[in-house]
């Protein structure tokens, strides 16, 4: 950065690459493709693992988490990182009991399974519109965050960012399919892990190196993972924490649709697990 107040012309173009990128990225999937419903949708059940897995990590690790964890560990600590714990506890139990069914019916849409489940096109309806009014909330406060961080760098109002960040990802949504929503969350995964690892790596080299820094955290009581109060009115235990992860994860892969039609646009329940 050119200043310590906002975006230098390194910073404007890494940013604009991105967004670029993304967009070509869904161009690019809709040139090459061809238009048929099961393509688009799920990529003809033919995507390869390790894509879709990073998609899954991208969809989970949202701009709200980015934002709202770092503020959440400086405020009250690393105890909410336990949250992690449960995860992979809730991967697994899905992955044998709850993917081979979902998978085995080849979904479009969970609110398919409402319908087949129990026999009623209504219910399935008014899944529909709760998924939808959920979505609506979820996605426009996961949108309107990073607003807010450019507004502060850049001289985009957050009406200007909100704008531009939804055309983008709804250009490549719309031409590439579930093809692009893939490639490019993968795409950003990679540029997520890189801006971590800077930030950890020059935040670090800052404060004197990894071990002051975990020394200065330690003071200042932020390093607390293992509080095993059984206190309803703690904030963060271990025990409260692992189990939200894991019902947490749980939904995520066993109700949310971006995530059961990104599993489900792989080749088979194998892939799948991976």
């Amino acid at each position: 950065m050119d200043n310590e107040k906002g975006f230098g012309v390194v910073d404007n173009c890494v940013f604009a690459g991105m967004l670029i990128i993304s967009a070509v990225i869904g161009l690019y999937i809709s040139y090459k493709g061809s238009k048929s419903p099961e393509e688009f949708l799920m990529g003809n059940r033919s995507l390869k693992p390790l894509p879709v897995s990073l998609s899954l990590i991208t969809s989970y690790i949202t701009a709200i988490a980015l934002i709202g964890f770092p503020a959440e560990v400086y405020a009250n600590g690393l105890q909410i990182s336990t949250i992690a714990l449960g995860c992979p506890l809730a991967i697994i139990f899905s992955s044998y009991f709850l993917l081979p069914v979902l998978y085995s019916l080849k979904l479009t849409s969970i609110n398919e399974y409402i319908e087949l489940r129990f026999k009623s096109k209504r219910l399935r309806f008014v899944i529909f519109l709760l998924s939808m009014a959920k979505a609506l909330a979820a996605n426009g406060i996961g949108l309107y965050a990073p607003t807010i961080a450019l507004s502060s760098v850049t001289n985009l109002s957050t009406l200007n960012s909100i704008f531009i960040l939804g055309i983008i990802c709804t250009l490549y949504s719309s031409f590439g399919g579930i093809k692009a929503v893939i490639w490019t969350d993968a795409f950003q995964f990679s540029v997520m892990l890189i801006g971590l690892m800077t930030v950890v790596g020059v935040g670090c080299d800052q404060n004197g190196g990894v071990i002051e820094t975990l020394h200065v955290a330690s003071e200042g009581g932020r390093l607390e993972m293992f509080n095993m109060s059984l206190s309803p009115f703690v904030r963060h235990t271990f025990l409260n924490t692992m189990v939200f992860g894991f019902f947490y994860q749980l939904r995520m892969y066993s109700s949310e649709q971006v995530n059961i039609q990104r599993i489900c646009a792989v080749k088979s329940v194998k892939n799948a697990r991976r």
